[in-house]
């Protein structure tokens, strides 16, 4: 699977240290501590927590500094990443390495689940979702952070596109070997769904969507979903 060799590669020391600690004070932590905070405003004690797609535990952090007491569990599909997780959380979470369509949980055991950067790279989205249900406890959320597919362009959604667009090439000319990985970002992200079509599937598979907010002109979204009672 390209996604299993991308973030075992050495494309995951370089996202992390480069590419994330450039990004991040810019904007993708606002997002990041936008996502925590809207799901803990649903649920605002929760017991367990799991970050799927957790990567160095970027989410996890904010969220640890919300509800410090709560139990953490790390899982992605990259053990390099996981490395850096655990090197930066120590005992306050627990890691797994494991696939985003197969969740190494108990059915109805999750609180939170916060899934980063995560559905798209599924190559199964639909299971991925049904895993995220068959694990969240019943009024559990799910709160998705994601690089969306935009349907319909205006001038802000451009602007930042191209904003975005070259930073990333800067990327691909100064880390050569990095080129095929960050080629797959853009192209993950063309074929992925519109935030409406996500919406639509989560409704189906069981979740009531509870908030939507776009960043970068849509380019960026939080979409965070409650599991159906019944």
């Amino acid at each position: 699977m390209i996604v299993k060799d991308i973030f075992n590669g050495s494309f995951a020391s370089y996202y992390e240290k480069v590419i994330n600690r450039l990004s991040s004070p810019l904007y993708v932590n606002r997002w990041r501590r936008s996502l925590v905070r809207g799901a803990l405003a649903l649920k605002p004690e929760p017991e367990v927590v799991v970050d799927f797609c957790s990567g160095a535990g970027n989410v996890g952090e904010f969220l640890l500094q919300e509800v410090p007491e709560c139990k953490l569990i790390n899982c992605d599909i990259s053990l390099k990443l996981l490395k850096m997780a655990k090197e930066r959380m120590g005992s306050r979470a627990y890691n797994v390495c494991s696939d985003n369509r197969f969740f190494p949980l108990k059915g109805n055991s999750i609180d939170i689940l916060f899934s980063s950067f995560c559905v798209r790279n599924s190559p199964q989205i639909e299971l991925t979702v049904r895993e995220a249900k068959r694990c969240l406890k019943k009024g559990g959320i799910w709160a998705v952070l994601d690089f969306f597919r935009v349907k319909e362009r205006n001038f802000c959604t451009s602007a930042n596109e191209a904003i975005f667009k070259s930073f990333m090439e800067l990327n691909k000319f100064v880390s050569k070997e990095n080129r095929k990985a960050i080629d797959y970002l853009f192209e993950s992200i063309e074929k992925f769904m519109t935030v409406n079509e996500f919406k639509e599937l989560l409704f189906e598979e069981g979740f009531e969507v509870a908030e939507v907010k776009n960043f970068m002109g849509g380019i960026a979204s939080t979409v965070i979903g409650i599991k159906r009672e019944v």
